[in-house]
């Protein structure tokens, strides 16, 4: 861990530890931004266990990443980004639109409906009306 009396590392310097593999500056990483990025994605899931799962993934990615991590950007804002990503794809995985699923399957449900002459006069007693009410209009 740290000296006392020394200073704390910055982002950059824990992200070139990370590079090399360095697990002590991923423990100083979670430590300093865990609780602000938890925050972040709790108010964006409203639970508990879905936000400490995405942190959790958040901080395994930036452990993967980090040697490959553009020097250029901000490590913070590449957690809070990361973070948000993941949530949002979390929350699109856990509750799928009602709207959008109604309407892929209504989509889904005329694609197969047949539309030749045949199969409407077979069902309907009016026979030539039905087609033509059943053919789109052009």
């Amino acid at each position: 861990m740290l000296e006392a009396g020394r200073p704390l590392p910055s982002d950059a310097e824990l992200l070139q530890r990370l590079a090399k593999r360095d697990s002590t500056a991923l423990i100083e990483v979670e430590r300093r931004h865990w609780s602000s990025l938890y925050a972040q994605v709790y108010g964006m899931v409203v639970d508990s266990t879905l936000a400490e799962r995405v942190v959790r993934e958040v901080f395994t990615q930036l452990w993967y990443a980090a040697q490959r991590f553009p020097l250029r950007r901000s490590m913070w804002n590449w957690l809070r980004e990361m973070a948000r990503e993941l949530a949002r794809a979390e929350q699109a995985l856990a509750v799928p639109s009602n709207s959008s699923h109604e309407s892929s399957m209504r989509r889904l449900h005329e694609e197969h409906i047949p539309v030749h002459p045949g199969a409407a006069a077979a069902g309907n007693a009016h026979g030539a009306d039905a087609v033509d009410s059943e053919l789109p209009r052009i």
